[in-house]
Formats: C-alpha cells, structure tokens, sequence
C-alpha cells in the first residue's frame, strides 16, 4: 500500500472532515497555538470565550497583559505559557503583515518556517499547522498519529525524525494544500476510532483484507 492507497481508503470511510476547526483564520490561528499538549475539546470553549470577549485577532489580545490573556485560556493545559506563546506569534504574524487572509503574507514558505521555529513555544508541528491551515501552504503536518499510523504499515519507523516523516509525504504526494489538510485529518480520525496505542485493526480502513474476506 503507498501513500495515495491509504489516502484513498481513509477517504472512502470517513469522508471529508473539513479541517481545521473553526470559523475563520483567527480561530484556526489561535487552535494551532492552543492545541499544543491538549485535546481539542479543551481548546474548543476557550476560543469561545475568546469570541465572546472578542479578542480573536492579534491586535486585541495584544492589548491584554500576559497574565489577563492567561486567565482567558484557562482550561487549554499550560495556559499561562500558552498566553506567552500567543502573543509572540501574533506579534510575528502580525510583522509579516498578516490580516487574516492567506495571501497576505508573501514571504516564501521556507523563509517563514525558519522564522517560526525560533519563535518560543513554536514547534515543528505547531509551526506546520500554521503554516498549511493558516496561510496555506503546502507543508504536511506530522504528528504522533501519523508516526504511530505511518510506522505500523511500514513507511517509517517508530524513531523516525520529524522532517524524515514529512518528507515521505512530501516526496511521494503532489503538493496539494487542500489535500495535504484532509490526509492529515484523516490520520488523526483513524487513529483515534482504530490505530490507537492497543489497535483495534478489526474494523479499520487500513487492514489488508484477502481475497475470501
């Protein structure tokens, strides 16, 4: 099975998930910072709240000090770091002269991703989200799901680095950024309903079935 056979056989069982969550680009912005270490239904009713208040964009929580923004996220894991991470990311999309729209920021992919990564709190994973769900860019998010998905059917092993993984999707796959979002969710989806730390492969997608199954 190569990539685009897993792909496909994702697809056909869950179909579309629409990743990622959220109304706008604030809000995915927001999710890619939040989601660090946490389930997403934790991040969930803190944009909310954020909404609420309305401070999604930059420039608002920007206003906010760092201790009142980390009352806000409150419930998202290490809130207060999280607040410190925010506003340093925003501050920087903001420099890049972002405004919510993928277009606005015009630097190339590679140069924005060396600056992410030097940004504290930024990580590969979180800089890659950013990057493709944010402003669109044909960059594969690699995960624990993919790593545990992708090692279990032999594409890599467990102990196989970020950027090794991502440049297996990379080398084998065209550079798709609607489709690079969907396999992405497609991994997460399976390996939470199947691929999980004791497979329930009976049922999976992915299992290898003969000819008399």
């Amino acid at each position: 099975m190569d990539l685009n056979s897993l792909y496909s056989k994702l697809y056909a069982h869950f179909g579309s998930r629409g990743w990622w969550p959220g109304d706008t680009p604030y809000e995915h912005f927001i999710g890619c910072v939040l989601a660090q270490n946490t389930r997403w239904d934790r991040v969930v009713p803190v944009i909310q709240r954020m909404k609420q208040k309305n401070i999604l964009v930059p420039e608002k929580y920007l206003q906010l000090r760092q201790d009142d923004l980390a009352e806000i996220l409150k419930g998202s894991g290490t809130y207060q770091r999280k607040a410190e991470y925010l506003q340093i990311a925003g501050r920087y999309m903001l420099s890049r002269g972002w405004n919510g729209t993928p277009g606005s920021v015009t630097a190339e992919t590679q140069i924005l991703r060396n600056e992410l990564l030097k940004l504290k709190g930024i990580g590969p994973e979180t800089c890659d989200c950013i990057l493709l769900y944010v402003l669109e860019r044909p960059v594969f998010v690699v995960d624990a799901y993919t790593v545990r998905i992708l090692s279990r059917h032999g594409f890599c092993t467990k102990k196989a680095k970020y950027e090794e993984i991502q440049l297996i999707f990379h080398s084998r796959l065209s550079s798709d950024v609607e489709m690079f979002k969907e396999y992405h969710a497609l991994i997460v989806e399976c390996a939470k309903q199947f691929c999980r730390p004791k497979p329930e492969c009976t049922d999976c997608p992915l299992k290898e079935r003969n000819n008399n199954s």
